[in-house]
């Protein structure tokens, strides 16, 4: 008798500690995979809605939990003051506590948007059907973003331990996911083939694309800043054989610990690392951001944090960094300044980086009375479109900005040190500018020419004029001449 209630109480006691261990270390839900047809409507009343510490409303359709607490999910999710959705992939870490407290919603990653530049409400609605797929409408029933699957019958959908949106077939075969579809970030396991880009958004809680985009090319990868003309300021060019021939049909996967190009070609040697940096400590993921850096972020337990700044340029050679007009000298930023006055003056006062403006707008009223400033010693981006660019003389590159009232500024580069043969480009817009010493060797943009195992980086020695178009009334546009890099 005695030994049955010491037994009794023993079974007593085993209860008693496993229900505590459940409610104190409860297990987030796990429902990774939906079949077709489902519909889900985007408010409150969804199963998972919550709010996050910083005060991101997030309400996870689908959800897979990976390792140490980390989820990649789908669903909605908004910024504060959360009056607009965006379809999203994000990376999730709620907080248990151990012993009594609140749970902590950390702030979720955001690796994926389907509705980057059109936002929907609360009530609209998500659905996945075999004919279609997904289709996101809005509250007023408005047709917002869609798989456009055709000809195929999805059976259902699933988010991967990789974080990749996945829609397939009875037989388990993929009809679309959202690898295919990158936007501004890659996550480890993630492949972009040549011709894709991923595109930065316009800032960290506006997901319209902005200028900057990366991409992969025949010659490598390369990073554009979109304005009148594209602009490049990064590149990484890759050759797989000492002789220069290019890898053919390339990709690049990022990896653990580094993002690596691969080829079609047969030979051993033919995987190449773009860039290494230490390993996941969690996940892992890369964002080309709205001010033109590539950072990868991994989470160390405790918050996210920045753990490589890939490009590794100097803050002089990204395109916006000083903004419109502004003149970036060993990370400073000024604006220009003539002998004879000052004809700019900064956006604000205590924010050099945002830029400078004129202090007379251009007009069109006489373009005949223009006179020219000159501001030695500059350079602008690595390269510009060649189909933008005319053979000419210094002198006549700068008429063709006297005698235009949109001309802000016109790059002129001469060949062989010949004024009287160059390249010209007329711009309507003019970004930031580089101030640099004259015959000094400047480290360029990244160039990585793949010669059996060896990298070399090239310098270039950079010498160029700027001259300011001021009319008499004070308008002001710009020319530029002998710059870095213009083919």
């Amino acid at each position: 008798m005695l030994s049955l209630m010491a037994l009794t109480s023993c079974l007593a006691f085993v209860a008693l500690l496993l229900c505590f261990s459940f409610s104190v270390n409860p297990q987030p839900n796990h429902y990774p995979t939906a079949s077709a047809p489902t519909s889900w409507t985007n408010s409150p009343s969804l199963p998972q809605n919550f709010t996050s510490s910083s005060g991101e409303i997030v309400r996870p359709l689908l959800r897979l939990n990976t390792t140490r607490g980390m989820s990649f999910a789908t669903g909605f999710y908004c910024f504060p003051p959360c009056k607009s959705f965006f379809l999203s992939i994000y990376i999730l870490y709620i907080d248990y506590p151990v012993y009594e407290g609140n749970v902590k919603y950390i702030p979720p990653q955001v690796i994926w948007s389907a509705n980057r530049a059109r936002p929907v409400s609360e009530n609209a609605t998500l659905q996945l059907t075999s004919q279609h797929g997904l289709t996101l409408r809005d509250s007023d029933g408005s047709l917002v973003w869609s798989t456009s699957v055709v000809n195929r019958s999805v059976a259902g959908i699933n988010v991967t331990e990789a974080g990749n949106l996945v829609l397939f077939d009875i037989n388990n075969s993929t009809i679309w996911q959202s690898f295919d579809h990158p936007t501004d970030c890659l996550v480890m396991g993630q492949t972009l083939a040549e011709g894709m880009n991923i595109t930065a958004n316009s800032s960290s809680i506006d997901l319209v694309e902005s200028q900057f985009y990366l991409t992969l090319r025949a010659y490598g990868l390369y990073g554009y800043f979109k304005s009148n003309h594209t602009l490049e300021y990064y590149y990484n060019i890759v050759y797989t054989t000492s002789n220069g021939t290019i890898l053919v049909d390339k990709s690049i996967k990022f990896m653990n610990g580094n993002l690596t190009m691969f080829s079609t070609l047969s030979d051993t040697d033919n995987a190449l690392p773009i860039f290494t940096f230490p390993p996941a400590k969690s996940i892992q993921y890369m964002r080309l951001e709205s001010d033109g850096h590539l950072r990868l972020y991994d989470y160390d337990g405790f918050q996210w944090e920045m753990v490589s700044d890939l490009f590794n340029m100097d803050n002089c050679d990204y395109p916006t960094v000083c903004g419109h007009y502004g003149i970036c000298n060993n990370g400073q930023c000024t604006c220009p300044a003539g002998t004879s006055g000052n004809y700019f003056k900064p956006v604000d006062n205590r924010r050099a980086e945002l830029g400078c403006y004129a202090i007379t707008n251009i007009t069109c009223q006489d373009v005949n009375s223009h006179l020219l400033l000159e501001l030695n010693n500059v350079s602008y981006f690595s390269d510009v479109d060649n189909v933008a660019f005319n053979t000419t003389d210094e002198e006549s590159c700068k008429r063709a900005c006297l005698g235009d009232c949109n001309c802000k500024a016109a790059l002129f580069q001469t060949l062989n040190g010949n004024l009287s043969d160059g390249n010209c480009l007329t711009l309507s817009e003019q970004l930031e500018l580089v101030s640099v010493l004259s015959t000094v060797p400047v480290k360029p943009k990244q160039s990585r020419f793949r010669t059996g195992h060896a990298t070399q980086m090239e310098e270039r020695e950079i010498c160029g004029t700027l001259y300011y178009n001021l009319p008499v009334d004070g308008n002001v546009s710009v020319l530029a001449t002998g710059l870095e890099g213009l083919n």
